[in-house]
């Protein structure tokens, strides 16, 4: 098979699955996202400019759909949970991403 061909029964191929729910699952989403990131070494305040940015559309469709406090308190509990320090308390002293 040339190389440029999808294989679907190529165990090695990466392949994206889409679940229909009638249950909200953006809570273990993000939670998942944010200590996906924390355990690559970003901060709480890079995590939440990937949250705020479009291009990443998981995490952004978690603030859409949820709203920032709610991703805030998120990147908190997950980074407490870890022993990382969170985010300030107010909204307008985080740092963008570098």
């Amino acid at each position: 098979m040339p190389k440029n061909e999808f294989d679907f029964d190529d165990p090695m191929e990466l392949n994206g699955m889409a679940f229909v729910t009638t249950e909200d699952t953006t809570e273990a989403m993000a939670e998942c996202f944010i200590e996906e990131y924390l355990r690559l070494g970003y901060t709480a305040e890079q995590v939440l400019a990937l949250f705020r940015d479009p291009f990443y559309l998981g995490v952004h469709m978690v603030l859409q759909n949820r709203g920032e406090p709610f991703v805030r308190e998120t990147i908190n509990r997950v980074f407490a949970m870890w022993g990382r320090p969170g985010l300030s308390e107010s909204p307008g002293t985080t740092a963008s991403q570098s």
